[in-house]
């Protein structure tokens, strides 16, 4: 018995001795980002600025890979099936991690189960506009317009399932009247129709209508981030406007394979940090549209999962399965 004890004693001082060892020497090699988007947007264009600055604190070298296809299926799944070294990682988000568990069928990875979380990055709001021609002035206005429009005032999206078309049904939700949804391929494609007025409202990230703000051919009425955002300091929050529930902040960060070493977790996420809150890091990625906001693994593990749950709720009341 005495044996028995002395060998799980020493083998436990061998793993911590290993787990010390390989976040000391960690990252040896080079390490792999990999992105479910298209290179060129603004979110792969935030995770090869973070790439560059890890590689400039000291890394060996930090590889962006893209890897589209199947709603951020393919990507996760590469990560999933990966090494849990640490040294290939994944840019999650919200869609890919909250979001798609409700909405895409037969989902073959967990979000919880298969991943180990890092640190949250950034994250973007939506903000409500209306065409500049509405009456709408106010959210109080357009609530009232909602309430008492013929067959209910119609709201453009970004597709079925997206953030735009979840924020339009949480306020559909919250006012307990019907509402069109008019879905398109993008916001890229909605907002020249809210601007001309052929939709009443849209639910878009800060970048997708700053064009439209600037020509002022559409009037933001309000951010659905927690806070009020820098770039319209004299916007209200939606809880500000009496709307709690309709909140949505888009977030992204970094995750690996399940049973990674926690002290290689603990490395990646205090340097990852550590450049993110880099003021040039802050100020390159304000400029994407993107907040920067850093949290330990257990918090990050805490959002996906409360996320899963209250997004999950609103993807069954919008009855939308996505193929």
């Amino acid at each position: 018995m005495k044996r028995s004890v002395m060998a799980a004693a020493t083998a436990a001082a061998l793993v911590a001795i290993t787990g010390a060892a390989s976040a000391q020497s960690y990252p040896n090699r080079s390490v792999r980002m990999i992105s479910a988007f298209a290179p060129g947007g603004g979110s792969d264009v935030a995770l090869r600025i973070v790439a560059q600055k890890l590689a400039e604190s000291g890394w060996p070298s930090v590889v962006v890979e893209n890897r589209t296809g199947g709603s951020g299926v393919v990507a996760a799944m590469a990560v999933k099936q990966a090494e849990p070294d640490g040294y290939t990682l994944l840019q999650a988000d919200a869609s890919s991690f909250g979001i798609n568990v409700t909405l895409v069928p037969d989902l073959p990875y967990d979000p919880l189960k298969d991943f180990t979380p890092i640190t949250i990055t950034w994250n973007f709001p939506s903000v409500l506009v209306v065409p500049v021609t509405s009456s709408a002035k106010t959210v109080a206005d357009l609530i009232a317009m909602a309430k008492s429009k013929p067959g209910g005032v119609t709201y453009a999206s970004q597709g079925m399932g997206s953030g735009g078309h979840l924020l339009g049904t949480m306020f559909q939700n919250a006012l307990g009247v019907p509402m069109i949804h008019v879905p398109y391929k993008g916001a890229g494609q909605a907002m020249p129709d809210v601007a001309a007025g052929r939709v009443d409202y849209i639910f878009a990230s800060l970048a997708s209508i700053k064009p439209f703000i600037e020509s002022k051919t559409v009037r933001a009425l309000a951010v659905t981030s927690r806070k009020r955002i820098p770039e319209l300091a004299d916007l209200p929050t939606m809880t500000e406007a009496g709307q709690p529930s309709v909140f949505l902040d888009i977030w992204f960060g970094l995750v690996g394979p399940a049973g990674m070493p926690p002290d290689v977790v603990k490395a990646v996420n205090e340097r990852v940090s550590q450049v993110l809150q880099q003021p040039d890091t802050i100020k390159r990625l304000a400029e994407l549209g993107l907040y920067v906001e850093t949290n330990t693994p257990a918090q990050y593990r805490e959002l996906i999962r409360a996320d899963i749950v209250r997004l999950g709720e609103v993807v069954k009341s919008a009855n939308v399965k996505r193929d």
